[in-house]
């Protein structure tokens, strides 16, 4: 009886230690709500934001809900201070510029989104 307590008690305690590990490793929640590939990159000065969309309304979406969420971002964290948000055209654009934070070419990007936060 003892021996089935300490086993419960210690996947318990396990499986509410890796939760809590889990959900603070998340990170800041740049991407939440967004259904496409989406990457973050950056410092506390500035962040930028890379996604991917098919249109150009899309795309409007997305940049939308990316600020949205930079903005609660910056509310909890008081970080970034700047947030670049480039919305690329999938397929090739993707591949090449979508995981890189360097600016994307025109021909390639659907939507461009500077702005302060503080």
């Amino acid at each position: 009886m003892i021996r089935a307590f300490l086993v419960i008690a210690s996947a318990l305690a396990l499986l509410l230690g890796s939760a809590t590990a889990a959900s603070a490793a998340d990170g800041p929640p740049f991407c939440k709500g967004v259904k496409k590939p989406c990457v973050v990159g950056g410092d506390a000065g500035t962040t930028w934001v890379n996604t991917s969309a098919s249109s150009k309304a899309q795309a409007k979406t997305l940049a939308a809900r990316v600020l949205k969420n930079a903005q609660a971002t910056y509310r909890r964290y008081h970080a970034p201070e700047w947030v670049d948000i480039w919305v690329i055209k999938k397929g090739a654009c993707w591949r090449r510029y979508g995981n890189v934070p360097s600016n994307a070419s025109r021909a390639c990007t659907y939507k461009h989104v500077e702005r302060k936060l503080s």
